[in-house]
């Protein structure tokens, strides 16, 4: 068989340049990064151990990683980057890990995971990740092909492949309390001396059920990704990309994460691809460049274009659009600067992979002045083969030219075959498989392309039956199709790909019956139980029974894919999620309860959850189901049966877990200017209220002075709540203490619903008295995520736990009413903060409590009736979560503080009707 001649890119390097003399200027850098731009060359690079530690050299105190760390964002330096991935070898090690050694990783996308690659590469281990959604048959499969030395998870949940594997949880380095491990002779210890040919990952198919194939990857593998990238996605430490597909993919590990931290970027963890979530990252990290799928940028441009359409006129759309095409990349951007605005208002490049990319995205996106480059490859060639210009060059639809050093050429068929420093060593332990792909050092991709006289690579489809999702994933249809030959009403299947509006795809079975009488099963049922075997995108979403005796078939009885047609709406039954046979809506709650297994009439309240909680929750069942549920869609209340109901009648996720494209770009977080320094100004607008607390209040009693000073940074307040004169009591007794600092610096969350008719009101309350609306139902993560940023920012915030008027006898009672909820818990652990404990009393004489059975007028939700009378409250010693506490328990712990202290405030005003003498350690004013 002869072969064509091949191609090798040998291009000088290409500048950073849009190939616009009027482009604007790089984002200034993030501090304390000083501007250099001597970045530490890759050259020369040999173990991937040496990226942090070349960083940590050049940028020491260069922002590397940053994520999510509960409410709070996280950020972790070059310097402090190799500190911890130092001290993980030396926790690592001394629980046997050494050279040599496989150890799984089945972890979330967190600023921890690179720490414990590079540190399990410090140590010469090997590492072999797994997806999230790891189908269980083929993680049976890989445990017992690599013999792992260890299996670190690090999600909130037991892995449904586990089968009694020995697990280890994750944790973060240094909180191990661990003796570093004695030095070995032979061994590496804690050493980065390794040669390039070791084997760094072990990188197998996506949620295989078949036999797996394990990819093996070496250093000098992933080196040379690193050097290469370089010449065609310039990057420096003023880059700030956002990462959002897992470090599972081999995509995301080469392109996402270890090029741009050897070039100084940073990179920032997007903890789901929710729009929510991306629009928050993108705006508050000002994020540079975006790696991802092409469904992404599709969802993501479609919204943008959409929310351009819907506010600007007909004619005024069409004109800028007709403008932007002739003016030059930067230029652009500014055209488009309220689009950008939304997202943070840096971005300019993006990097799309593991699929194809349609032309019209690329085109969309390149209009709004954001380039989009294109790369392609296979995890066979760890990953990247071919990739476009930074410059514009490549044109729409090539996948653009072969990365430096990498040949490549085509076989006399069509097929697409790769030789370089890339491609990988071999499958693991499977040398008859490998020499099906690997012939003389060329790599056989599968994959049918073209060449055009430029030497930029055009794919024309597939030579083999994978199926490429749009999500990026790898699916073998004969995977999926022999769970459904399982079941005896099925003769056999055949699995498609069907495409959607928005870019994406879903799976649709057709089956043969065993039997005439076996089209009379129910087939929604039946293909939901194969589901419940199957990886999450390997699930079927459509099925049908085929009309014909059977299907179409080669001389070899293979199933011509090719000819058949995508099902049409008649005859094709849609296969409910919620019903697979391993329970996705109970694994979803269990896991975000922390228990093993829910009963249908548990409610979510009773499992524990809170607030927070639902926003996890959510999250959780969109990536089980994909079922589109909103944060505001659960109520405590919710039994799991209901819960189950809630998301038979969700509509299905547009999209691999990215969100429906008309609200992929939404965000309802609150103003933040009123909680500035600009903000506080207006707190003035308060005189009134004061004025009219000096009236009412005949004596304020302030207990537990003493506790108020020296408190640390970060401050929450809680305790018991009475009245609507609770509020002016707090920031009152602050001003008068120790704690008058906090008192200019008080957010009250209040629930949004609280706030009554929005409009003047609800804007008075924020403005005078920093009322911070913190959303029971819908955006609830937005706002919770804003009050987090604030207390951050140096607010003390202020908090009810009880979330509603509570009467002395209810709390003596201890009645499940009124009892703490364990959001300030989590608040308090997200925040590192401090929590000083209150209670009070007397401001349920002041003001009726409870406004429906007032009789009088009510403005605003607040009845309109005030008596003369004394206020008292008492301050606790602040109280910390301790290790191992439950957010349950501190809630409990705390109730019982404030209830302590409610009543010393009770006793106060007991024992001094008119102003007369106090308790001993009480203090009037």
């Amino acid at each position: 068989m002869t072969e064509r001649p091949s191609l090798r890119s040998e291009t000088a390097p290409q500048s950073w340049g849009e190939r616009d003399e009027h482009a604007t200027a790089p984002a200034m850098p993030s501090p304390p990064y000083d501007g250099r731009l001597d970045t530490p060359s890759p050259a020369g690079l040999t173990h991937l151990y040496q990226i942090v530690q070349r960083r940590a050299a050049a940028y020491p105190d260069v922002v590397a990683l940053g994520a999510q760390e509960g409410l709070g964002w996280r950020t972790v330096t070059s310097r402090e980057l190799l500190a911890l991935t130092d001290r993980l070898a030396v926790e690592l090690a001394a629980r046997g890990v050494r050279a040599g050694d496989r150890v799984v990783l089945w972890l979330p996308s967190h600023w921890r995971t690179p720490v414990y690659h590079f540190a399990l590469w410090k140590l010469g281990a090997i590492v072999v990740p797994f997806d999230r959604e790891m189908n269980a048959a083929a993680a049976a499969r890989i445990l017992a092909l690599v013999e792992p030395r260890l299996v670190i998870v690090g999600y909130d949940e037991r892995p449904a492949w586990a089968n009694g594997a020995p697990l280890t949880d994750w944790w973060e380095p240094g909180a191990a309390a661990l003796s570093p491990f004695p030095h070995r002779e032979g061994g590496r210890g804690g050493r980065s001396a390794g040669a390039a040919e070791d084997v760094a990952a072990i990188v197998f198919t996506s949620g295989t059920t078949g036999d797996p194939k394990g990819c093996t990857i070496t250093h000098a593998n992933l080196c040379s990704q690193v050097e290469a990238l370089r010449y065609t996605i310039p990057l420096d430490p003023s880059c700030r990309l956002a990462s959002i597909l897992p470090l599972s993919h081999l995509f995301e590990l080469t392109v996402g994460l270890l090029y741009p931290l050897a070039q100084g970027a940073a990179v920032h963890y997007v903890p789901s691809r929710r729009g929510p979530d991306i629009v928050r990252v993108f705006a508050e990290q000002r994020i540079t460049h975006l790696i991802g799928v092409p469904q992404l940028l599709t969802l993501m441009g479609q919204a943008l274009d959409a929310q351009l359409r819907a506010s600007l006129p007909g004619p005024a759309y069409r004109a800028l659009r007709a403008a932007a095409e002739r003016l030059p990349l930067g230029a652009r951007r500014r055209l488009f600067w309220l689009a950008h605005r939304k997202l943070g208002g840096q971005l300019r490049t993006m990097a799309a992979g593991g699929a194809a990319l349609p032309a019209e995205t690329q085109r969309l996106w390149e209009r709004l002045g954001v380039r989009v480059v294109q790369g392609y490859g296979t995890s066979e060639c760890s990953p990247v083969v071919a990739c476009g210009a930074a410059d514009g060059s490549t044109p729409p639809g090539s996948v653009g030219k072969p990365l430096r050093g990498v040949e490549v050429r085509l076989s006399a068929a069509g097929e697409l075959l790769v030789r370089g420093p890339n491609v990988m060593r071999g499958y693991w332990k499977d040398p008859a498989r490998t020499a099906e792909v690997l012939r003389d050092g060329w790599y056989a991709t599968g994959d049918l392309a073209t060449i055009d006289a430029h030497g930029d690579i055009w794919l024309a489809g597939r030579a083999k039956d994978l199926i490429v999702l749009p999500s990026g994933l790898n699916l073998w249809p004969q995977d999926v199709e022999d769970v459904l030959r399982q079941d005896a009403a099925v003769k056999d299947a055949a699995v498609i790909a069907v495409p959607t509006t928005s870019g994406g795809a879903t799976l649709h079975a057709y089956l043969l019956p065993a039997s005439p009488a076996a089209r009379a099963a129910d087939l929604g049922a039946l293909v939901a139980r194969a589901n419940g075997r199957l990886a999450q995108h390997q699930r079927i979403a459509t099925a049908s029974w085929w009309a014909e005796a059977d299907f179409p078939r080669t001389s070899t009885l293979k199933v011509r894919r090719n000819l058949l047609p995508l099902p049409e709406n008649v005859g094709a039954v849609k296969v409910e999620s919620v019903l697979a046979a391993d329970d996705p809506v109970g694994q979803a709650i269990a896991a975000a309860a922390r228990v093993q297994a829910v009963a249908d009439d548990q409610t979510l309240g009773s499992l524990g959850l809170d607030s927070l909680g639902l926003v996890d929750l959510a999250l959780s069942l969109e990536q089980k189901t994909d079922k589109a549920v909103g944060d505001g869609d659960l109520r405590l209340e919710m039994s799991v049966a209901q819960v189950r109901e809630l998301l038979a009648r969700a509509p299905a996720v547009d999209g691999a877990g990215g969100g429906r494209a008309a609200g992929l770009l939404a965000s309802g977080a609150p103003a933040h200017w009123p909680y500035t320094a600009f903000g506080r100004a207006f707190r003035g607008l308060g005189l009134p209220f004061d004025l009219l607390y000096r009236y009412a209040v005949t004596r304020t009693y302030i207990i537990g002075r003493e506790h108020l000073q020296h408190l640390p940074p970060r401050v929450i307040f809680a305790g018991t709540h009475r009245s609507f004169a609770d509020m002016p009591l707090v920031r009152r007794a602050l001003a008068k203490t120790l704690g008058h600092d906090w008192a200019r610096r008080l957010v009250v969350a209040a629930r949004a619903d609280g706030f009554g008719p929005a409009g003047i009101f609800a804007t008075y309350g924020i403005l005078a008295f920093g009322l911070y609306p913190l959303s029971q139902q819908a955006q609830r993560e937005v706002s919770l995520r804003g009050l987090a940023r604030l207390a951050a920012e140096g607010n003390a915030i202020l908090i009810f736990p009880q979330g509603t008027h509570a009467r002395g006898e209810q709390e003596i009672a201890d009645d499940p009413a009124v009892r703490f909820r364990p959001g300030v818990a989590h608040l308090a652990e997200a925040l590192d903060a401090a929590v000083v404990p209150f209670g009070l009393a007397g401001t349920e004489q002041l003001v009726p409590p409870d406004v429906p059975r007032f009789q009088g007028r009510v403005i605003a939700g607040i009845p309109v009736a005030l008596r003369r009378g004394p206020l008292a409250i008492a301050f606790g010693a602040p109280l910390r979560l301790q290790p191992g506490e439950s957010p349950q328990a501190f809630a409990t712990r705390l109730q019982a503080v404030a209830y302590t202290l409610t009543r010393q405030a009770e006793a106060a005003i007991a024992h001094d009707p008119k102003g007369k003498t106090v308790a001993r350690g009480q203090d009037g004013s």
